[in-house]
Formats: C-alpha cells, structure tokens, sequence
C-alpha cells in the first residue's frame, strides 16, 4: 500500500505557471528572476489557501536550479533540484513560524545565516506563518534582515499582515496574494 499523501501536497504546483489565480504575482516574481533583480526579502500575505507557501518553494527551487532555462522552470535533474524534491536542500530552509517562534528558534536560524552556501549561490530562508514571531524574535531577525548576506534570500508569509512590525515591512518586497475565484 502506498504511503499516506495529503491531496495538498500531491497536487500542489511545482512552477509559477501552474500557480491558480495569482498572475500578477507570479508574472512579478519571474520577471525578477529574469532580470536578476531579486530583492532579499520578500512578504507573501494573503488569505489560507491561495498559493503563498506554494509560491515561496516555488521561487526558492527556481532561484537554486543549475539548469534553469529560458521558460523559468526549474530542471529537476541538477543536484539542488534533486535535493529539495528529497526534502533536505542545503540551500533552501522553511521555518513555520506558529510551532518555532521563540527568540531562541530565530538566533538559531541567524547562526544558519552567517555560513555561506557550499553549494550554488544563494541559500532561502522561508519563515511561514511569520506573523507568529514573539516581538523578542521580531527584534532579534531585524539586524539580519535590515543587512542580510548577498547570498540570502528571506521569503515571509502570512496570513495577517498587520501583525507584522512597521520595521519588517519596510525593508520587505510585498506581494499580497488574492483570493482563487471560481472562475480561476
């Protein structure tokens, strides 16, 4: 018998253009990794369920992938590709913010921060459900995000941005997905 999969993860979208009903977003993102002008830190916030996690791992294997061509689609097949399907990328790193939000989980995450990337250029850091983060936290992941490494990249989600502190924000990119119609 095959192992237990939620239909979540089964069926959730391995590349910007299979992302349902966020193309503004999606188009921005790609048009960024284009023109290499990505910025170091992104804000993903929207409601439940509209692609912002999806689209975060998305980014983060595209960014990472050896092979990647001119449609944006990350091969698969190099060696970063292999790893974040196999779960244990050394460059790609996801945080839920709701279970790990203490000053101690970010000071470990910032310890991750100042070593470089072994392998390939730029190492991402997902901090979802970011709205989750004790103030001690907060404040402790702003010295890292007000002069990050340039081979960092820091993807924030959430679902209440307004719960995110005013010096956060502004040095974020913000991307505010919007609810999947039915018609999408």
């Amino acid at each position: 018998m095959d192992p237990f999969v939620v239909s979540a993860r089964k069926y959730r979208p391995a590349t910007f253009d299979t992302v349902v009903g966020q193309e503004a977003v999606t188009s921005t993102l790609k048009n960024a990794i284009r023109s290499n002008h990505l910025a170091s830190a992104f804000l993903f916030t929207g409601p439940r369920g509209v692609g912002k996690t999806t689209c975060a791992r998305i980014l983060a294997r595209t960014i990472n992938c050896e092979n990647l061509g001119e449609d944006l689609v990350a091969c698969g097949q190099c060696a970063p590709c292999k790893t974040f399907e196999e779960g244990h990328s050394l460059n790609i790193f996801e945080l839920d913010a709701a279970s790990n939000n203490s000053v101690d989980d970010i000071r470990n995450l910032i310890l991750q921060v100042s070593i470089a990337p072994q392998v390939g250029t730029k190492k991402v850091y997902i901090i979802d459900e970011v709205h989750m983060l004790s103030q001690a936290a907060f404040n402790a992941f702003l010295k890292t995000l007000e002069e990050p490494p340039s081979y960092a990249i820091f993807i924030l989600a959430t679902t209440e941005k307004h719960k995110i502190l005013p010096t956060i924000l502004s040095r974020c990119q913000v991307f505010d997905f919007r609810r999947i119609t039915i018609a999408d």
